[in-house]
């Protein structure tokens, strides 16, 4: 990474680790190339997400998965997270798809 940008190890270190000692043109171009690269930036790096949570479930038609969400959504709401109820239906969304939609929103989880 450090090549990369042009940069020290040491350089790239204050940035990942939010240090001050590093001016913003170099900040960003660290962050660039992370993103770039397709690095993960460090969390609190990442900016505020939006309190969402998505619940992917395979279906609905077993009794078991509406059970499931109602618990995991009421517990999510009590600790301030809206959940994001995802179902795949036959010729539909695949859950695979539907965790790299999730993560392209910038949940802050899934489950």
């Amino acid at each position: 990474m450090a090549k990369k940008v042009g940069v020290s190890e040491a350089t790239v270190s204050r940035v990942l680790n939010d240090k001050p000692g590093v001016s913003e043109a170099t900040r960003q171009a660290v962050l660039s190339a992370l993103d770039v690269l397709g690095y993960e930036r460090p969390t609190q790096l990442r900016g505020e997400r939006a309190r969402l949570v998505g619940l992917v479930l395979p279906e609905l038609q077993n009794p078991i998965f509406p059970a499931f969400a109602e618990v995991i959504g009421g517990a999510l709401a009590q600790l301030g997270l809206t959940p994001v109820l995802c179902t795949q239906t036959k010729g539909g969304v695949s859950e695979a798809d539907y965790v790299t939609l999730l993560l392209q929103q910038q949940v802050s989880g899934v489950v």
